[in-house]
C-alpha cells in the first residue's frame, strides 16, 4: 500500500499590493504591543519597514554591503526560494539595538509607510527598468523588490502577531 504524503500548506505571505489588508493589520498595533521576537518596538518595526521601502524607490539610496557572490546567495535564498526570512538576521546597516524613533507616534509612522508604498508604486511606474540597490542582495528589479517586501513585511508582521485571520480584509 502506498503511503500518502501530507504536505504542509505553503506559508502565508503578505502581498504589499493589497494595501487594505496591510493597513488593516497595522492599525491593530498599539505602541506597547510586545514583539514575539527581536528587540524592536511596534513603532521601530514600522519605521524599519518604511526605511526599506524608501530604499527600494531610491529615495534613500544604499550601497551593497557584501561581495557580489555573497549578495547573490542572499538573493537566491530570499527572492528565488519559498523560504521565509530568518529570525535573527540583521542587515549590516541596521544597528544592533533600535535607535531613537523618527516619528512622534506609531500612527504617524504608519501614515508615512503608506506614503512610502505609494512612492514605490510611482517610482516604478516612471522608471520600470530601474534596479535600486538592496544593501544585502544588490540591484533588484520591481518584481524582485515586491517579493522582498512581501517576505519582509510577513517576517515583521509575524514578529508582532499580525498574521492571524482577524487582520484579514476578506
Amino acid at each position: 500500500m502506498e503511503e500518502t504524503k501530507i504536505h504542509d500548506p505553503e506559508p502565508f505571505i503578505l502581498n504589499i499590493m493589497d494595501r487594505e489588508d496591510i493597513f488593516n493589520r497595522l492599525h491593530r498595533l498599539k505602541p506597547d504591543t510586545a514583539a514575539v521576537f527581536g528587540k524592536m518596538s511596534a513603532q521601530h518595526m514600522v519605521e524599519h519597514l518604511l526605511l526599506l521601502v524608501s530604499i527600494s524607490s531610491e529615495k534613500r539610496p544604499e550601497k551593497l554591503y557584501f561581495r557580489e557572490e555573497k549578495a547573490e546567495k542572499f538573493k537566491s535564498f530570499t527572492i528565488y526560494s519559498d523560504r521565509e526570512m530568518m529570525v535573527g538576521f540583521r542587515a549590516p546597516m541596521i544597528p544592533e539595538t533600535p535607535g531613537p524613533l523618527s516619528f512622534d507616534s506609531l500612527s504617524a509612522a504608519i501614515d508615512q509607510l503608506r506614503t512610502e508604498l505609494d512612492d514605490f508604486d510611482l517610482f516604478f511606474r516612471d522608471h520600470p527598468s530601474a534596479k535600486p540597490v538592496n544593501p544585502v542582495m544588490g540591484p533588484l528589479d520591481h518584481g524582485e523588490w515586491i517579493i522582498f517586501h512581501n517576505k519582509h513585511f510577513t517576517h515583521h508582521f509575524k514578529q508582532f502577531n499580525l498574521l492571524n485571520r482577524a487582520g484579514s480584509s476578506s
